[in-house]
């Protein structure tokens, strides 16, 4: 049998109850809500649809909570418990970039630098070189990269030859003895240029359209008839890190 005092203080508890939310309002599910430290036995809780989350049985007094979703940086809570009572606490948690098995992924791929790449990636028009690809191909140079592209011809590069790639399908339909394909690095022109400026190494992303009607309209011009090659570069410390040889 239980002391009076044991039993006592064994009924001195109350409950936390609150919500989960994102930095933008938006209410988050599955973010586990627990006491920090606790020995008590309270089940931690996980937030639902709503975002809401419920703790009960928590003892009297100051307590710590702790908030974790994936994706999103911790938070912790203090508040006090009163006996018989509820006491609110609501989590406002930041979206940041994890890391899950040594690989890097953005809460949302289409915001950020390489946004617009994902987002024309998405829709499945032109043809796209990935980092992770880049880095199986290990090639020297970006113009051996484009040789894995069908429809893209890699020529030689020429004494006074600015550009030593052609697209096949330009090539035919095109009544110019010589058609350049236009350039892009990181969403702006670039003029009289030519892709082994760049070694692999620096860059995060290429994308290629091999004809007019392919050519979204973020880079559309009246001299991009002969296709298009778009270049994004690394951010200088990505670059300096090792390749992910996975």
């Amino acid at each position: 049998m239980l002391c009076p005092t044991l039993a006592g203080a064994q009924l001195r508890t109350g409950a936390v109850a609150g919500s989960v939310l994102d930095s933008a309002g938006q209410r988050l599910n599955q973010t586990i809500v627990r006491l920090v430290g606790a020995s008590s036995g309270v089940v931690p809780a996980t937030s639902d649809d709503s975002g809401r989350y419920r703790l009960i049985g928590v003892r009297v007094g100051s307590v710590q909570l702790f908030a974790r979703r994936i994706g999103f940086a911790p938070e912790t809570l203090s508040v006090v418990v009163v006996e018989g009572g509820v006491q609110r606490a609501d989590f406002v948690l930041k979206a940041v970039p994890v890391e899950l098995e040594g690989t890097l992924i953005q809460a949302d791929p289409t915001r950020g630098k390489m946004g617009p790449f994902n987002t024309r990636r998405a829709r499945g028009v032109g043809a796209f070189v990935t980092r992770s690809e880049i880095e199986k191909r290990q090639a020297s140079s970006v113009s051996e990269l484009l040789r894995y592209i069908p429809g893209v011809g890699v020529m030689q590069r020429m004494a006074g030859e600015p550009q030593p790639i052609q697209m096949q399908r330009s090539v035919a339909s095109s009544s110019q003895a010589k058609c350049a394909v236009s350039m892009y690095v990181d969403g702006q022109p670039y003029p009289n240029g030519n892709v082994d400026d760049f070694p692999p190494l620096s860059i995060e992303g290429i994308e290629v359209y091999k004809s007019a009607s392919e050519i979204p309209a973020d880079f559309r011009t009246r001299d991009s008839m002969c296709g298009l090659i778009a270049i994004w570069t690394r951010d200088p410390d990505a670059a300096k890190r090792k390749p992910n040889r996975r």
